[in-house]
């Protein structure tokens, strides 16, 4: 019973919070549709990638964005880790070849609720969060 108590705290804490980033395009754009939103794909790595490390922090992981994308988005980061089963592996081996085939980290990609590329997003440049939510709003 303690374990169900801790587990309804977490999932109450992560919707009052804002979405977190799941890792199945496919379950992302099931979402997408059925809530009328578009998509944010994340290709980033925490390993060797300070730019990386830094898009995440200070944007992806603010309140301010987390709020902002509760109402407009569906967080897609694909798993890279070397744990990640193989089945995982070649799926996300199969989105990064359609979305992002140079291979940039991080790159951000929007996709409409159709999979879409709305806009690409190689660089990253220390904007504060408020200034990266209107290069997204742009498009």
């Amino acid at each position: 019973m303690k374990k169900y108590v801790i587990a309804l705290g977490i999932l109450a804490s992560m919707s009052l919070n804002g979405q977190e980033f799941i890792n199945d395009l496919d379950i992302a754009l099931k979402e997408a549709r059925d809530q009328d939103k578009k998509i944010i794909l994340l290709f980033s790595t925490d390993v060797a990638c300070a730019v990386c490390q830094d898009l995440e922090v200070n944007v992806f992981e603010s309140q301010e964005f987390k709020a902002y994308a509760k109402d407009h988005y569906i967080l897609v980061k694909p798993d890279f880790h070397e744990s990640a089963p193989i089945e995982t592996k070649t799926d996300n081996l199969l989105i990064v070849e359609k979305y992002n085939k140079d291979g940039f980290f991080p790159h951000v990609v929007v996709l409409d609720k159709s999979a879409k590329v709305l806009v690409k997003m190689a660089v990253y440049n220390n904007e504060p969060t408020a200034a990266y939510l209107k290069l997204l709003q742009a498009f």
